[in-house]
């Protein structure tokens, strides 16, 4: 009959443990548009969101350029604070398997053994009293198990989970953030490459001007007037050239640093642009910014403060524990494992807040503040979200308003360079007018180039605001890095 009742006690623990005093969870109003202000030249499926903090798939391939691919696989793995972020993934998630736990009981294996001489006043007999000296050896199993009758075990647990997938989410925030630096220092090493060869080639055709120059001071044909514009221009040129490359070593520098390689030991060949300029479709829709990694972040954060108010009410209510222990007992080892020698002890421990100062009524309002916290730090998530899209949209439409009146500027000042050294042959004009016409040209043709590598920068921007790619195109191009069911709705035609 004591054993049936005893059996019954885990079977009472469930029943009793179902209660939770936390709120219900649920995600904060916020302003969100449908779309985007600054994009008004299509309109988007509506997709389902993707699941946050999944990998984002390997979206840098839209550029398709094998170095970039292989410097961002040598990043994943080498990146130090990468490497300490996901150790805090791993501290987390165990944090949370010690948290449930608590549901179980725990069970702890005891021995000891004393031995002392009784104190005969103490024991209510005459001083001096002789007693013999008492031998005592006990060897058992100890049990605890706390009733959650109000769910603060349940919540604690809840906390922790979601502590652990907002750290693994903040993983994913770090990782795009880390994908996208190195994306952008390298497309700023392959404009500076640009630049650079550009200059080169224009020094070199400096440098065969002068010369000719020379010869033609030599007869008197020119005056030493345009021998002396020709050097001035030839060596603002390499100056120019010179500043070019030292921005280019510093960042060669920067991505030795994203690489965890010390910049003596790394060497990025020189090489002009390979990657070509991705288009990025239009119309979209804002429930794409639900699988940005930091949103989610901030949402297992507010889900995590919402269960601790469970726990903080849970302080007013008082706490069951059962706690036992059964094994042997005997004042001789050699008797200890005698059936004769057995006990055991069972029975409850009930805790009632009775005054704690205050404690218990503070722990609650803190744990309010920090859910309201939470909130806001949550709409000022989405909010930054929106604006980073917003200003990622409104760069693009803005570069590519320019390379349209770039191309037009460029056409236009090689044409008025050509016509400034065809009138200078013919004697219309002076060296420093034609000189003039092909410094402007040169400074038109770089403006270009680093056009080009803004709207690379640019592309890559606006991926890292979305959270790690766009519908449409990049997707065909990931399809096979996104698991089955999370890719977003395509393009309408």
């Amino acid at each position: 009959m004591i054993r049936k009742r005893l059996l019954m006690i885990p079977a009472l623990a469930v029943l009793l443990s179902s209660c939770s005093l936390a709120p219900d969870f649920m995600k904060p109003d916020t302003d969100v548009p449908a779309t985007f202000a600054e994009d008004t030249e299509g309109q988007w499926k509506e997709g389902a969101a993707t699941l946050a903090a999944t990998p984002r798939g390997q979206w840098w391939k839209i550029f398709n350029d094998e170095t970039l691919d292989k410097l961002q696989d040598e990043a994943l793995s080498q990146n130090p604070n990468l490497q300490a972020i996901a150790a805090r993934v791993t501290q987390a998630r165990e944090t949370a398997r010690i948290a449930g736990a608590s549901f179980f009981p725990s069970i702890d294996g005891t021995m000891d053994a004393t031995r002392q001489k009784p104190n005969a006043v103490a024991r209510g007999m005459a001083a001096g009293s002789d007693l013999k000296i008492e031998n005592s050896v006990h060897a058992g199993l100890g049990l605890a198990y706390e009733l959650d009758l109000f769910g603060s075990v349940l919540n604690n647990s809840r906390a922790a989970k979601s502590d652990a997938e907002a750290q693994a989410a903040q993983y994913e925030s770090a990782k795009l953030a880390m994908q996208a630096d190195v994306a952008q220092l390298y497309f700023t090493l392959r404009g500076l490459d640009a630049d650079i060869a550009l200059l080169q080639d224009a020094l070199k055709i400096r440098e065969d001007s002068l010369a000719i120059l020379n010869k033609r001071l030599e007869v008197g044909a020119i005056t030493e007037l345009d021998t002396a514009s020709a050097v001035v221009d030839l060596q603002t040129t390499k100056s120019v050239l010179q500043d070019v490359m030292r921005q280019r070593q510093q960042g060669e520098h920067a991505l030795a640093l994203a690489l965890a390689i010390p910049p003596a030991h790394f060497n990025l060949v020189e090489n002009p642009f390979s990657a070509f300029v991705p288009s990025v479709p239009a119309g979209l829709p804002s429930a794409l910014l639900e699988r940005r990694p930091d949103i989610a972040a901030a949402e297992q954060n507010l889900m995590a403060a919402n269960a601790r108010i469970g726990v903080a009410r849970a302080a007013f209510f008082p706490s069951i524990s059962l706690t036992g222990n059964g094994g042997f007992q005997s004042d001789t080892l050699g008797d200890l494992f005698k059936w004769s020698s057995r006990s055991w002890s069972l029975g409850p421990v009930v805790s009632l807040p009775v005054f704690h100062g205050a404690s218990v009524i503070a722990g609650n309002n803190r744990a309010a503040a920090a859910y309201d916290e939470a909130v806001a730090l949550y709409r000022l998530q989405v909010l930054s979200a929106f604006r980073d899209v917003e200003d990622a949209l409104s760069l693009r439409k803005a570069l590519t308003l320019q390379a349209e009146s770039q191309s037009v500027a460029e056409k236009a000042a090689k044409r008025a360079s050509d016509l400034a050294n065809m009138r200078y042959e013919s004697g219309d004009i002076g060296y420093l007018e034609a000189i003039t016409a092909r410094k402007s040209a040169l400074d038109v043709e770089r403006m270009g180039v680093q056009l080009q590598a803004g709207q690379m920068l640019a592309a890559v921007q606006f991926i890292r605001a979305l959270g790690g790619g766009w519908d449409g195109g990049i997707n065909s191009l990931m399809q096979q890095d996104v698991p089955a069911g999370l890719a977003p709705a395509k393009v309408s035609p």
